[in-house]
């Protein structure tokens, strides 16, 4: 232990217990009475768990693993009304920044986990894979590189709790569940009391973000007489229109007119969240056949239209035409994001005992390009014309998987319990499109040169240029996939479970990966924990063959980057080679602490080695006769990271008697990642940046809710840590720290008899991240981005918002 202390690990382990140990809450507080006579009872209270294992009885303290159970309480504590925000507020472990001008990553923002890849996250739907988004993240941002899946394609009004398991678990699931695993538990049943209709409005201090929208979900009951239905079926929706916000430097669109005064020194810009409409439905059922036999499933269709915004054009810029835009153009990128998914499967139990489920799964994201107030400057002066509306392309990803599996508890005489016993077969159909843009908006003549130069003009639609046919294409590959899983309670204290899973891909090679999980109670009120695992992540099929010129920042200038597939031979001739699955050995060691029935607190160490993380490159400068690409990128494995860090989770219910309830929260997570090789040349020292200092290394959750005669008084305080933007090789001086911000957010809400009313403000101190420095390239301070796009709060200030929900 004296050993252990003088690590930094350890040292960030005592202040966050203390912390947590201060500011507790109860996460069942609802369920608890106030005269709990001790832990049993709170532990037949807690909801049993179904993420990370495949026993019937688990709860979330009793779990193996460290599991978060995340509430609709919890996900409604704040004003937004998307799933990632949401999470973001509740949960210490997870990273979801708000970048701005990032192009198509605007409208599908990544969350990372322990500060990980966001491709590192496994995400379930009722415990089935869900798919991942089309659009690679390409820019200088956290989760660069990445295809993981969107989150907010699932509307909150359709989920009933969300298990987050913060373990490696490729074992149990296969790829992608290396930083942990987040379950989301659809609502079920079609009881009176449980359907509810909300409607919500807000808007920012500034003015100007204005949020509205309704949602809700209703259970019907199928067939049945005397009121006991075999079978029910639940619709939730959402509807959010949402207004663009702005915290550039200048707002002021009058200084893009020729000879206009501009007394800011900065250019117009538009640098805030984008317009954004959203449409969600959500279908699920469940029907019994026979009292052994069930069908079940739900379809879920989501529709986002986002209208984000790119840099502006002056007037007297080569990337302008006065002739369209006297004054300048401020080119958008419109996206619609559409989601589909449906899962139909069957699932029983014989009277033997064996429990079997059989189920279909499929998902597809295909997000559009395209481009408004836009130009394309080189087809305008090689042919006398340009639209200013284009269609640039499409990206598609669809994923069908098929699944077997079956589960049966066997008694053997030198075990004082059951052992279950799991074990199953999974087949996986993956297939990756690119659609190529109409012709104008891809049109780009090398021999078309600005006057006095050797230079040509611009080509393509301005922002995002189109892609050409040349890049367009179907990719696809299939996976198998075999399991065995066995958990026991080997005494009546001691419980272990062991898992193994064989993975092979048709692109990737084949994959082996074992768990090994186990608990001991070692008094009445406190237990160890601890997990060893490998695991692994094949490269996603969008990193494999995403390809596309898009118009970022190189050296400090608007230039055309080309993101080239490992095959394409530019990419080759720069190094690329033939992407293989990232390989990772997860630890874990933590303890639970239950000394009454309305106390719990639990602390989680980890660390995680990745080998061949597939990493997104640096620019590289090429020259190609006649194409207008100045910098090239690609996928490669290209280093080997540690991460580690720690959790803290504690829960705390006081009951005030004639003053009500109180329930305290308190959590908090450490995490620090190391590179510790790098592969490759192509993978500098701002861009390892994003993988070690570009997520808060501490986030600390403290809430409290105040119950009282109908009354819900609700606080919660999060502590973002800082974070840094690290400059490249030649430019350390550019370093910048991002100080820590502590965000507060605080609602009043009413219920009487049917209705709720609620009231509250996020942000309510109105806090702002530290401005970037005027030397900082990364977040273009020179052109009005005065905030960072690492900032993990956002930076768009206070928000006060309103709901009405009805319940029946």
């Amino acid at each position: 232990m004296k050993r252990l202390a003088r690590h930094p690990l350890a040292a960030a382990v005592l202040p966050l217990l203390t912390v947590g140990i201060v500011f507790t809450t109860a996460a069942w507080a609802d369920d608890t009475p106030a005269d709990a006579p001790g832990p049993q009872t709170a532990k037949q209270l807690q909801q049993v768990v179904v993420t990370g294992t495949r026993a019937s009885n688990r709860t979330a303290d009793e779990s193996l693993s460290p599991i978060d159970i995340i509430s609709p309480t919890d996900l409604s504590s704040s004003g937004y009304t998307d799933l990632a925000s949401a999470l973001n507020t509740v949960l210490p472990s997870l990273d979801f920044p708000r970048p701005a001008i990032n192009d198509g990553n605007d409208a599908i923002r990544p969350a990372s986990l322990r500060g990980l890849s966001p491709d590192d996250v496994l995400v379930l739907v009722d415990g089935k894979r869900y798919h991942t988004s089309a659009l690679v993240n390409y820019n200088s941002a956290v989760g660069r590189g990445s295809a993981p899946v969107d989150l907010n394609s699932i509307p909150i009004s359709a989920i009933d709790h969300i298990e987050v398991l913060r373990d490696g678990a490729a074992a149990q699931y296969g790829s992608d569940a290396i930083a942990g695993v987040i379950n989301i538990v659809l609502k079920h049943g079609s009881q009176l009391g449980g359907n509810d209709v909300t409607a919500n409005a807000g808007i920012m201090d500034e003015g100007d973000g204005a949020n509205n929208g309704v949602q809700g979900s209703v259970g019907i009951p199928l067939g049945g007489t005397n009121g006991k239905a075999p079978g029910w079926m639940r619709l939730a929706w959402n509807y959010q229109s949402q207004m663009s916000t702005n915290r550039s430097a200048n707002t002021d669109r009058g200084t893009t007119i020729a000879g206009a005064t501009n007394t800011t020194g900065y250019p117009y810009e538009r640098y805030g969240d984008p317009a954004e409409k959203t449409y969600q439905l959500l279908l699920n059922f469940a029907y019994d056949i026979t009292p052994n036999i069930q069908l079940y499933g739900y379809l879920n269709g989501s529709k986002r239209d986002v209208t984000s915004n790119g840099y502006y054009r002056a007037y007297n810029s080569a990337r302008n035409v006065p002739e369209i835009y006297p004054n300048g153009f401020l080119p958008q990128i419109v996206n619609h994001t559409n989601d589909a998914a449906f899962v139909f499967g069957v699932k029983g139990h014989t009277d033997g005992g064996w429990h079997w489920d059989v189920s279909a799964d499929y998902g597809e994201n295909n997000l559009v390009f395209d481009i408004q107030h836009s130009v394309n400057t080189n087809l305008y002066y090689t042919k006398g014309y340009s639209p200013t509306y284009f269609h640039a392309g499409t990206f598609a990803n669809k994923q069908g998987v098929l699944n077997v599996d079956l589960s049966k508890e066997f008694n053997f005489g030198f075990l004082p319990n059951p052992v279950t016993v799991a074990f199953g077969a999974e087949y996986r159909n993956e297939s990756y499109d690119i659609g190529a843009g109409d012709a104008d908006s891809y049109f780009f003549d090398p021999n078309t040169l600005i006057p006095g130069t050797s230079n040509p003009y611009a080509g393509g639609s301005q922002v995002y240029p189109g892609l050409t046919p040349e890049v367009a294409g179907n990719f696809t590959r299939h996976s198998k996939a075999a399991y065995i899983d066995l958990e026991s309670d080997l005494t009546d204290k001691w419980s272990a479970g062991i898992a193994a899973r064989y993975e092979d891909y048709s692109d990737a090679g084949s994959t082996r990966s074992g768990k090994l999980s186990t608990r001991y109670q070692l008094t009445p009120t406190f237990a160890l924990r601890g997990t060893v695992s490998n695991g692994f992540r094949a490269p996603s099929l969008a990193q494999q063959n995403y390809e596309s010129v898009v118009t970022l920042i190189q050296n400090g200038t608007l230039a055309q980057i080309g993101t080239y597939r490992t095959s394409n031979p530019t990419a080759i001739a720069l190094g690329a080679k033939p992407l293989v699955p990232e390989k990772s050995v997860n630890y874990s060691l933590g303890g639970v602490w239950q000394p009454t029935g309305n106390f719990t607190a639990t602390v989680d160490v980890y660390q995680i080695r990745i080998w061949d993380q597939i990493l997104y490159s640096d620019q590289i400068p090429v020259s190609i006769p006649g194409d207008q690409v100045t910098g090239a990128q690609f996928f490669v494995n290209g280093a080997t990271t540690r991460t580690r860090g720690a959790d803290v989770i504690t829960s705390y219910h006081l009951d005030l008697n004639n003053w009500g309830a109180l329930n305290l929260t308190g959590s908090a997570n450490y995490n620090q990642t190391t590179v510790l090789h790098v592969s490759t040349p192509a993978f500098g020292r701002a861009s390892q940046g994003l993988l070690t200092d570009a997520a808060p290394r501490t986030k600390f959750v403290l809430a409290g809710d105040w119950l009282i005669h109908g009354f819900d008084f609700h606080a919660n305080a999060t502590r973002y840590g800082s974070v840094t933007r690290l400059g490249d090789d030649a430019n350390a001086d550019e370093d910048q720290v991002f100080s820590a911000r502590w965000i507060f957010d605080v609602s009043a809400s009413y219920t009487w008899q049917a209705w709720t009313f609620t009231a509250g403000a996020d942000n309510v101190t109105n806090q702002y991240p530290t401005k970037a420095s005027l030397n900082n390239v990364y977040e273009d301070r020179a052109d009005g981005l005065q905030y960072s796009s690492l900032s993990p709060f956002g930076f768009n200030g206070r928000y006060w918002y309103g709901k009405v929900t009805y319940r029946f």
